[in-house]
């Protein structure tokens, strides 16, 4: 849900910043205020693309930000953390500013992402309505998807797309084999390959074994060659230490002076001390594993392993695949037929485990379109369209992920007139209503949370005027709804009222937008019915606003 926007320097708006009402507001103001100029804002908020014009001119840039609310879009949220965001608090934060050039900078939470993210999120959050927009409900290509919406039985749809997946991968490894081209000359060679592997005896976790092995081995080898060096220079022939002890027993004979015995002492307990560390190196020496012949065993081992990985894919797992694609062709080869008959039964069983699934989901698409059927006609007869009549078409379709059916919503707006398809049975207020009706139903479905509704009013007026307003209020009893409209009988049906004025002092245009309390909101219902402000306008514009929230 949309529940602030902040706007600067769009257009002909200086700064605006507006907190949304969580069920209906209506945008009123004359023609050509700029009532469209904050939906145009949205639009950029959702993805849509940015233009020099859109910078106010004698501005730098243009600013747009808006805040959402993320309470109940499951589908928005999944999205944003499969990108790394965190939504711990619910909210979120799209910001976009426009430069003079026309280059646009976007970001979401403060984090710089593309209006092709913007795209892909945003259908989630809000839904924009004109005229003359291409919306998803006239596109037969997603009807099939709302009908399943409608159907809500996850568990099937999964099990249909799990049959399809079974039977068209044996579908194509079917198409494989019959095309594939085998001789004795491919039997030799795929059995020399299929020997070479398993001779080798691989094991996923060997070759890091290897590599820690004798990485430890080499540096025994390393250090054996240091202790080696370092006992040569203490106990050799020409060592430090007999050289030491030489010395002790020359000082031993000129002991009788107390000066010469202390050191004498101290000499010698040096080279006992040194003795017991040549000692405890010689221990080690003796227990340091290096094994010259199980170095080169092991760097052979893992010499294979690379020769295996460079041959056959790169990878433990790649080589292990070959190994069993070997296998099968080899089988292929000497058991040709055999083969073709099994994979043939395997075909013919996943065939009838998809039928079965898919005609299940065939059985309750037909029954919950008579039910949708019904749910949108209820919404055209409130609408005024009494003599309109919608049908769900299923027709059988190529197999798919999605089942054997292809879905299409048809309309006949009058009784002597044929179902043809949406986007060709109704133009004007007709298809206005008609949008309206389906968007009722469907935006639930869907789980968006702000519908935008951008003067589909256009060419309708009395009873019927009423009666989309009220539609709309039924609508934004779960939905939020932001309405731009020329009728006091849409506009009085909000719960939030928004004035846009264009002010011109000879030499600056701009518009301002601002929230009408209820006095000025009557006054304003008046103008808009009516041209003028009397006390009987007032009186009936009062009294509509009553009515419109009995």
């Amino acid at each position: 849900m949309l529940t602030q926007i902040y706007v600067k320097n769009f257009v002909l708006i200086d700064a605006v910043r507006l907190d949304f009402d969580s069920r209906m507001s209506v945008f009123t103001g004359e023609t050509g205020a700029g009532k469209s100029l904050l939906i145009d804002a949205i639009g950029l908020l959702c993805g849509q693309r940015a233009s020099a014009g859109y910078v106010k001119k004698g501005t730098d840039r243009a600013l747009i930000e808006g805040v959402f609310s993320l309470r109940q879009s499951s589908a928005a949220r999944a999205i944003l953390e499969e990108q790394g965001f965190d939504i711990d608090e619910d909210e979120l934060i799209i910001s976009r500013e426009i430069n003079a050039e026309g280059k646009s900078s976007i970001r979401v939470n403060q984090r710089a992402v593309t209006a092709a993210f913007l795209r892909e999120l945003t259908p989630h959050l809000i839904d924009i309505h004109s005229q003359h927009d291409n919306q998803y409900l006239l596109q037969s290509k997603y009807h099939l998807r709302l009908l399943d919406s409608y159907c809500a039985d996850d568990a099937l749809l999964q099990e249909v797309r799990t049959a399809y997946r079974a039977y068209h991968g044996l579908q194509e490894k079917m198409q494989k084999t019959l095309a594939e081209e085998l001789n004795e000359e491919d039997l030799d060679d795929l059995t020399e390959q299929l020997n070479e592997i398993d001779a080798a005896k691989l094991r996923g976790d060997e070759p890091a074994e290897l590599e820690e092995r004798i990485h430890v081995m080499n540096r025994a080898e390393t250090v054996q060659k240091q202790l080696l060096e370092a006992l040569n220079l203490l106990d050799g022939d020409h060592g430090s230490n007999p050289a030491l002890y030489r010395a002790v027993r020359t000082l031993e004979n000129a002991s009788d002076l107390d000066s010469v015995a202390a050191h004498a002492k101290a000499l010698s307990d040096a080279y006992y001390e040194i003795e017991e560390h040549i000692s405890a190196l010689r221990t080690l020496l003796d227990h340091m594993e290096y094994d010259a012949q199980a170095l080169d065993d092991m760097q052979e081992r893992l010499f294979l392993y690379h020769k295996l990985y460079r041959r056959y894919g790169g990878t433990y797992e790649a080589v292990m695949a070959h190994r069993a694609e070997c296998e099968a062709r080899i089988d292929r080869i000497l058991h040709r037929q055999e083969y073709l008959d099994r994979l043939q039964q395997q075909l013919d069983e996943a065939e009838e485990a998809y039928e079965k699934a898919a005609g299940r989901l065939h059985v309750l698409r037909t029954e919950m379109a008579e039910r949708l059927e019904k749910q949108v006609m209820e919404q055209l007869q409130d609408l005024m369209l009494e003599h309109a009549r919608f049908r769900i078409a299923i027709t059988p379709a190529r197999p798919s992920s999605s089942g054997s059916d292809a879905v299409e919503f048809q309309v006949a707006m009058n009784r002597e007139q044929s179902f043809t398809p949406l986007s060709k049975s109704a133009s004007g207020g007709e298809l206005s209503r008609l949008m309206l009706g389906l968007k009722c139903v469907f935006t639930r479905l869907q789980g968006i949370e702000t519908v935008i509704f951008d003067e589909i009013d256009t060419g309708v007026s009395g009873r019927v005027a009423l009666a989309i307003g009220r539609k709309m209020q039924q609508l934004a009893e779960d939905t939020q709804v932001l309405c731009v409209t020329h009728l006091a009988q849409v506009a009085a049906c909000g719960d939030q009222q928004l004035l846009v004025e264009k002010q011109d002092d000879g030499s600056v245009t701009s518009t301002s937008i601002h929230i009408l309390d209820r006095e000025a909101r009557i006054r304003q219902l008046a103008l808009i019915a009516s041209g003028s402000v009397s006390s009987a306008s007032l009186q009936a514009a009062g009294e509509l606003l009553e009515s419109a929230h009995r």
